[in-house]
């Protein structure tokens, strides 16, 4: 509050009569005097009396409405608060020093100060990628709260801005109907259609209440459509994010103010420079009447957020659960129970989806393994009956120190070091370290394994066994408690989704009690050509392509023929094959998901249309089933180009 000088004062008395609605809750009033610069000076409870101290050569105002202090500390808002809510002001002129005033102020009034307090709340999250997506906690941050007006919001728009986001909302709208009708969704599609119905003849004012009135309903559909600078806002508090990624803000508002529409952003201060990491639109994620009964989930895209590790699960037991490669779940390889009975694959396409590139294997590591001792890993790999070779590429990870709201990144090399007598060991993380995830396929992973084994041009392909071992502070091996090798810890697995982690069976534990599986690795890349002269046309005659690509026809009922070759040695293979003609577009297609040499067959008339003669695009696209558990490894895609005319006679 603003300091008056004391040199010179006198005291103003405040006689209140305040008329409290009868059998009903009593809102909190209180009087409040600013100077003429408009800074608070002084606030107390009100009361029928009350005095306040003031300097007889300056002017104030007072004014009596609700308690809008928070935690003695008037908001950065207060007199717009306070005019929101119809306050009642009496200017102070010097003549009134020494005197009494009085304010009278009705029940119809005061009814209106009641508040609705509740606590706005929720948890943050980072969007990781994969299928299904994958997710990590915010831990450190702000969330930014917003009360959205968006009454306001479409006042700010010309009736000619408005009809353009209708048209936009009504076109979408009628994307979703032709899909309801596509799935047999009839309930869907009315609900859409009578919503879509009420909104189409409408302008001005009447589109704007009415888009008001249906904002939870059209707000699907209205995503990006208003822009930013027309919206009406109140921001809130700020919530400092907690450990665990939740967020909580306690919040009053006037009664006719409840319930709100509430958004949120959030910040994070990195090395000392605050970031925006979540702004998403605002119809496409707000909170219509929220009433606090509801969390919200706040998902942060920015790749470049910080994020924390998960950490695992008490199980009952000391543990090391390996749960993927990349974002891709263990359980869905072919045999991973069954060491060498399996495929290795993954689901997808006739053949499977084979693994290759560099594989990023994850793992949970119990915290309480370097309590027992336990401090050293070990990922290994072989090909079919070769010898153990250890994987050796750079791990490191980071973690954040947070001073007040700012965060420190500190990165440590897990591995590869020497310990005792073994070498390329890699260091199980400190639990008591805040271990943070940004780049997921840098943070995250504790192995990379080149599964091509540095082989170039073509990489190695064929069964692949992994190895797991872990060893204690000195570097000696330490053996599982699985399959009665009388370790301190289990290595555990997931059988498949909907079952809990077990224990590791005895066919993925080896003879020194380290944990095994198989994959089915293949780095070689597809084929996809379209050969020279490989156009061609039949009429009873065979006619290929010149080699400056012109082709004859005679009749409309000619066959034209397009050699292509789009192939995979294993069938680890997707491909597509495409016609364009002139400026038309593409006329004729062809997909396959194994592999194919062969011949595309079309009559002429079907590709050249309404022209008689026309110029043609072949596009040839062999994609690879191939992952490496983040994404597709496109690098091992082909494709091939060629373009004919047909010309006619």
């Amino acid at each position: 509050m603003a300091q008056d000088d004391t040199t010179k004062r006198a005291s103003v008395t405040v006689q209140l009569a305040l008329s409290f609605p009868k059998d009903k809750e009593k809102p909190d009033v209180r009087v409040y005097l600013f100077d003429s610069s408009e800074r608070l000076v002084e606030s107390q409870p009100a009361k029928e009396s009350l005095q306040f101290s003031i300097d007889p050569a300056k002017r104030y105002r007072i004014t009596v409405g609700p308690n809008l202090l928070e935690k003695d500390k008037a908001p950065s808002d207060l007199r717009a608060r306070l005019s929101k809510a119809g306050a009642v002001s009496r200017d102070l002129s010097q003549r009134d020093a020494g005197t009494t005033i009085s304010l009278s102020i009705a029940d119809s009034l005061i009814s209106l100060w009641l508040f609705r307090c509740i606590n706005i709340h929720g948890n943050v999250r980072k969007f990781l990628g994969g299928t299904p997506p994958t997710y990590a906690t915010i831990c450190s941050g702000k969330v930014e709260t917003f009360v959205i007006d968006l009454a306001c919001s479409l006042v700010r728009l010309s009736n000619a801005e408005l009809l353009t986001i209708k048209n936009n909302t009504l076109a979408r709208m009628m994307g979703v109907e032709l899909d309801d009708l596509a799935r047999f969704d009839f309930i869907d599609f009315f609900r859409v259609s009578a919503l879509a119905g009420g909104l189409s003849p409408l302008t001005g004012n009447a589109l704007r209440n009415y888009i008001v009135a249906h904002r939870a309903e059209l707000a699907p559909f209205m995503c990006n459509l208003i822009p930013e600078w027309a919206i009406c806002y109140q921001q809130l508090p700020d919530s400092p994010i907690q450990s665990d990624g939740s967020f909580s803000l306690h919040h009053c508002f006037f009664f006719w103010e409840f319930p709100p529409d509430i958004y949120f952003e959030v910040k994070q201060t990195i090395g000392g420079v605050e970031r925006e990491v979540a702004d998403p639109d605002i119809m496409c994620t707000m909170m219509w009447e929220y009433d606090g009964t509801q969390a919200a989930t706040i998902t942060v895209e920015d790749p470049t957020a910080v994020a924390c590790m998960p950490t695992g699960p008490d199980l009952g037991l000391l543990y090391v659960w390996p749960t993927a490669i990349g974002n891709i779940d263990l359980f869905q390889i072919n045999g991973l129970e069954t060491p060498g009975v399996g495929t290795g694959l993954l689901p997808g396409g006739p053949a499977g989806t084979a693994w290759g590139g560099t594989l990023p294997l994850q793992v949970i590591f119990d915290p309480n393994l370097r309590a027992n001792n336990i401090k050293w890993y070990r990922w290994s790999y072989r090909f079919g009956a070769e010898a153990f070779a250890p994987i050796t590429a750079n791990v490191t990870h980071r973690w954040m120190e947070v001073v007040g709201l700012n965060i420190l990144i500190h990165p440590v090399l897990l591995g590869p070091h020497p310990v005792g007598a073994q070498n390329n060991l890699f260091e199980i993380p400190d639990p008591n370290l805040p271990w943070i995830n940004i780049n997921d396929p840098a943070d995250r992973p504790f192995a990379y394994f080149d599964s091509t084994a540095g082989q170039t041009p073509v990489g190695r392909s064929g069964m692949v066994t992994l190895k797991l071992e872990l060893f204690d502070t000195l570097g000696n091996h330490v053996p599982c408690a699985n399959a009665g090798h009388g370790g301190i810890f289990t290595f555990m697995l997931e059988p498949d989704a909907m079952d809990p982690v077990i224990p590791a069976p005895a066919p993925n534990i080896d003879a020194n009690g380290d944990l095994i599986f198989v994959l089915r690795v293949d780095n070689n890349p597809t084929v996809a050509d379209l050969p020279d002269n490989g156009v061609s046309v039949s009429n009873g005659a065979f006619h290929r392509a010149d080699d400056c690509g012109m082709l004859h026809y005679g009749a409309g009922t000619d066959h034209v023929g397009i050699d292509y070759v789009a192939t995979h040695p294993n069938n680890f293979i997707d491909w597509s094959l495409s016609v364009t003609r002139g400026f038309h577009g593409v006329v004729a297609s062809a997909s396959g998901n194994t592999s194919s040499a062969s011949t595309f067959t079309r009559d002429a008339s079907v590709l050249l249309g309404s022209c008689t003669q026309a110029a043609f695009a072949v596009n040839l696209y062999s994609a690879a089933r191939i992952t490496n558990g983040y994404g597709r490894q496109s690098q091992y895609d082909r494709s091939d180009t060629i373009a004919f005319a047909l010309l006619h006679p």
